[in-house]
């Protein structure tokens, strides 16, 4: 005869469904893209196990979500992964008929306003942007047109795809960032095409469409090197942003502003410039590295900061993730030497540049000015002191 412990069964039914619909929030979380929901999941998970004394088991799922991250973080070198994270989508992407490419990926959002270096008029015009969208219906109800296209400018570098990436963040709404390698199209009419899927793909959807590289798609039409298909996709780019509604968030960038087709510019109803970061900007972005990644080290900020003057805001980072590396590959103790400050900055600066060359001798006078002495870089270069101070003065003098 077998004894039924109908309690017992029920106790573990009940363990069985709980684990069960944790693992269904776990795939909700990784499909939405939500590290938080992900996080949350993986606590309760983990907290059970400990409940039942399974105490290696907690650990080992908290340590493997840990270890995860950090690999993510140091493996995907894409600018777009320290921004954002791809989503899985449950629509059908657009794609280019011909080639089969998806036109845009779905992206959310991992960073605010509050991890960008703006100056504080440019940061005080965003805000009033973040204010307005967030004001969409109230604004509607009053037949008033909030501002939903928004045009950032600027060379390489400077922040355009990382503001548009915390706008967003901001809004708490996903990113249609618009894949250019599958949007033109080398077919006659197969550009317009795409850009009309991709507009009608979003229409009814609370989102961004972040338009990179805007210059490719709307260039002025008057332009005597393009041929007449241009102007078919400028002008379909001008109906599709007309009939935008206003649920949709435009955002467009380019470095090349001067390229751009007068009527594109009027559809706008704010334009941004973002430059080479300046002394304040860049010790923003210097600190904000030095304390997540290099606070166990001794390093002098205001060196990184001076040496760092003309570097975009990429570049800066760039030089960031150099200095990192150094520290991990050389196993430094603790203090970073100037000279190593100095060594780093030099082979990012001088990277295609011969060392006989007139750039090469620029870049070690530079660091002459900012303080780097003479026997510092004949260490660092094996060139004679004598040599360098010869030709330092023939700069001094170009510079008078």
């Amino acid at each position: 005869m077998v004894l039924f412990n109908s309690k017992n069964n029920s106790v573990q039914k009940r363990g069985v469904n709980m684990k069960s619909s944790l693992v269904v929030k776990l795939i909700e979380a990784h499909s939405s893209g939500s590290e938080d929901a992900f996080k949350n999941a993986l606590n309760i998970l983990a907290d059970d196990e400990e409940k039942k004394g399974n105490l290696n088991t907690a650990s080992s799922l908290r340590r493997a979500y840990v270890y995860d991250k950090k690999r993510s973080i140091a493996y995907n070198d894409s600018p777009l992964s320290e921004m954002s994270f791809s989503v899985q989508n449950a629509f059908p992407m657009p794609k280019d008929k011909d080639s089969t490419l998806e036109l845009l990926e779905i992206l959310t959002p991992k960073i605010t306003l509050s991890d960008v270096a703006l100056p504080e008029k440019t940061l005080q015009a965003v805000r009033q942007i973040v204010v307005e969208q967030k004001s969409v219906e109230k604004l509607i109800d009053r037949g008033i047109a909030p501002a939903n296209r928004l045009l950032f400018c600027g060379p390489p570098g400077c922040g355009k795809t990382l503001t548009a990436n915390a706008l967003a963040g901001e809004l708490q709404i996903p990113v249609a960032y618009v894949k250019l390698d599958g949007l033109v199209s080398s077919y006659l009419g197969q550009t317009g095409t795409n850009i009309r899927k991709i507009f009608d793909f979003v229409k009814n959807k609370r989102i961004m469409l972040f338009l990179d590289e805007f210059d490719a798609i709307a260039k002025k039409r008057d332009d005597s090197n393009e041929l007449g298909e241009l102007k078919r996709v400028v002008t379909t780019l001008l109906q599709n942003m007309d009939a935008m509604p206003s649920n949709v968030f435009l955002v467009a960038a380019t470095n090349h502003h001067h390229l751009l087709d007068s009527a594109i510019w009027r559809r706008f109803n704010s334009s941004i410039l973002l430059e080479i970061p300046n002394v304040e900007q860049r010790t923003q972005i210097i600190e904000r590295f030095y304390s997540e990644k290099l606070s166990e080290y001794d390093i002098d900020i205001k060196t990184l900061t001076i040496l760092s003057e003309g570097m975009s805001g990429a570049e800066v980072q760039s030089f960031m993730q150099s200095l990192a590396k150094y520290c991990v590959l050389e196993n430094v103790t603790k203090v970073v030497s100037q000279k190593e400050i100095a060594e780093i900055w030099l082979q990012q600066n001088t990277l295609f540049v011969s060392e006989n060359s007139d750039d090469f001798m620029k870049a070690l006078y530079k660091l002459k000015k900012n303080g780097i002495s003479l026997r510092t870089l004949e260490e660092i270069t094996s060139i004679p002191k004598s040599t360098l101070d010869y030709r330092f003065k023939k700069e001094e003098l170009n510079d008078e």
